[in-house]
């Protein structure tokens, strides 16, 4: 790359002397650099007319691919200096879709604000695939619930799993319903109040916590795959479900779903928001930030 800079320096002033002042070396080093690649190449490139050189056909043959090497190697470190500046880079985000609906959006929001040029490309499943992308190495940092067996089942010496915050799970049911202004009700009071119960898909936490707290011989009268789902059967009357807070937050507002706490459930708070990286992936800038925003941002929503 010096013997390149030198050879186009020299193409372009047309000159040793000028090229040295140009390149801030001294005329030998210049000189030196040139005729090590005019040795390598095994060809003349300039023509010495006195005080002043020519390029030869073969210099000018040369010129022309030596000032794109030089160009893409200026992009080169241009990018890879944005990349560990955190300015410019791409960064592969799994999350929960529970996490991915219900909370990522104003991180995403806030991260994007101050990292325009970070190109993002976001994943969402259950938190059990969250965790196979990320140890495969699909994704850079993942975002996930923590379940009632998660402690004993996902311990990686491979993966980093840093606690955000609690995930406050709550009885959801329709506001008018005769228990809704209980304010706390038993995992047995539930189950006999005639209310059908509407549960996540088996494999997923709110399943797991489901079924730690109501037993995991419990029926539901429906299944479904997703948060939202859920929650539009609760809204027309068709059930209740445990689902998390941050999920009903806009619905609770609007009086649409009401939510009651969970009593004499010791699983009602042992759920947690997890991020999860692998141990020895390399943390480029942009990913420091995204994951120091996740620790700062996350517990306060």
């Amino acid at each position: 790359m010096h013997q390149l800079e030198a050879f186009a320096a020299v193409a372009r002033e047309r000159s040793f002397t000028r090229a040295s002042h140009f390149l801030h070396l001294t005329q030998p080093a210049v000189t030196r650099a040139v005729a090590a690649l005019e040795s390598e190449l095994k060809t003349r490139l300039f023509d010495r007319l006195g005080r002043t050189v020519q390029l030869t056909p073969s210099g000018e043959t040369l010129l022309r691919y030596a000032e794109r090497v030089l160009q893409l190697t200026r992009e080169a470190k241009a990018a890879v200096t944005d990349i560990e500046t955190g300015s410019a880079g791409r960064l592969a985000v799994g999350a929960s879709s529970t996490l991915a609906t219900y909370l990522l959006p104003p991180l995403l929001a806030q991260f994007r604000q101050a990292h325009p040029a970070v190109e993002i490309g976001i994943h969402t499943g259950i938190s059990a695939h969250i965790r196979t992308r990320v140890r495969s190495g699909a994704a850079d940092v993942g975002l996930v619930t923590t379940g009632p067996h998660d402690e004993a089942t996902v311990g990686d010496g491979a993966m980093t799993m840093v606690p955000l915050a609690g995930l406050d799970t709550c009885v959801v049911m329709p506001p008018s319903h005769p228990m809704a202004a209980s304010g706390c009700v038993s995992a047995a009071t539930l189950l006999s109040g005639g209310l059908p119960l509407l549960l996540m898909e088996t494999g997923t936490n709110l399943r797991e916590y489901a079924e730690a707290v109501f037993g995991s011989a419990v029926v539901p009268a429906m299944e479904l795959d997703n948060v939202e789902a859920i929650k539009r059967m609760i809204a027309a009357g068709l059930g209740f479900s445990l689902l998390p807070e941050l999920a009903v937050r806009t619905e609770v507002i609007a009086g649409t779903l009401a939510t009651l706490k969970l009593s004499g459930v010791s699983h009602t708070s042992g759920r947690r928001i997890e991020l999860v990286y692998r141990r020895d992936k390399y943390l480029t800038a942009a990913l420091r930030r995204f994951i120091a925003l996740l620790q700062a941002e996350v517990p306060k929503l």
